[in-house]
């Protein structure tokens, strides 16, 4: 290489402080900002399933800011029995009673029961598993009563809402689309009498807040307990099953029973259990004896006679 071609080295002249300061803020936006910071300072990682969990919470708070004064707030609460952590995304105090609420940000179609341990989210191809949340919030409700020292003759509602980016099929009257919860909260209300006064919402109020758990380092604890246990029971191929015999169903057959729902009626069947729900959806649409399944030879005589 010629020596003309040759480029001079410049020395590099460090920003002044203010500059190099929005330099950093700027970077602060990065998804590698995280990594270059202690735990210590900005608590613990946040997964992206707790990024959109906050993202619904904020969601439905907005939507009961225009509750009335009476109903009082309390967000974001963690209690502790045990040895074991109870989040709750929001809990309201009315004289009408206690609602303990709370809020999912998922996507896709959601199926399940009250009664069923296990519902399902299907997004495109997927099938996946979680919690029954109604099941854990009436543990949610129990812990509560205990550690505030409710009295039992004060209604506490228990509610689950989801957003509007989900097709929700779960037919109950616990479940609410989140822009749906305010409108369903002030109907409940007109229709039950008033059980506590000003003064006894402010007791409770402060109950709930001296047994609330606000020290960082418990909460970065359950953060990362919470992502200890999501990679420990992370759902396998086996998870799904039939809903009669719970023998495990692949996500083909999965995806087959809950894009019929005239057949199966938003439920999922193992292959056997298939055949026999289709058996049974021919006969009551009275189309019996056609299709695979003809009639025996012996009805026909009968019929013939």
């Amino acid at each position: 290489m010629f020596f003309w071609n040759r480029k001079k080295a410049t020395k590099k002249i460090s920003p002044e402080p203010e500059a190099a300061q929005e330099v950093w803020q700027r970077k602060k936006y990065r998804t590698n900002y995280y990594t270059y910071n202690s735990a210590k300072e900005r608590g613990s990682l946040r997964s992206k399933k707790q990024r959109k969990h906050e993202i619904g919470e904020y969601k439905l708070e907005v939507g009961l800011a225009h509750l009335p004064r009476c109903f009082r707030r309390l967000s974001n609460l963690l209690l502790g029995t045990k040895g074991r952590f109870h989040q709750i995304d929001h809990v309201l105090i009315s004289p009408y009673g206690i609602f303990l609420l709370e809020a999912n940000n998922l996507s896709g179609l959601i199926v399940g029961e009250e009664t069923e341990p296990k519902w399902y989210q299907a997004i495109t191809w997927r099938v996946k598993t979680f919690a029954n949340p109604i099941m854990e919030n009436q543990v949610r409700v129990q812990v509560l009563q205990e550690l505030a020292g409710l009295d039992k003759t004060i209604p506490v509602f228990s509610y689950v809402t989801f957003n509007r980016s989900c097709s929700l099929k779960v037919f109950s009257g616990m479940v609410f689309y989140d822009i749906d919860l305010p409108a369903s909260i002030l109907q409940l209300a007109q229709n039950q009498p008033a059980v506590l006064s000003d003064e006894e919402i402010l007791e409770i109020v402060e109950r709930i807040e001296k047994i609330n758990l606000t020290d960082l380092g418990l909460r970065n604890e359950y953060a990362a307990r919470q992502r200890r246990e999501r990679m420990q029971y992370r759902p396998k191929y086996g998870d799904i099953r039939c809903s009669i015999c719970q023998k495990a169903v692949n996500e083909r057959m999965a995806r087959y029973c809950l894009n019929r729902p005239e057949k199966f009626a938003w439920k999922i069947y193992c292959e056997k259990h298939q055949r026999e729900m289709t058996r049974v959806v021919r006969r009551e649409g009275g189309r019996e004896g056609h299709g695979p399944y003809p009639e025996s030879t012996d009805s026909k005589k009968e019929s013939m006679d």
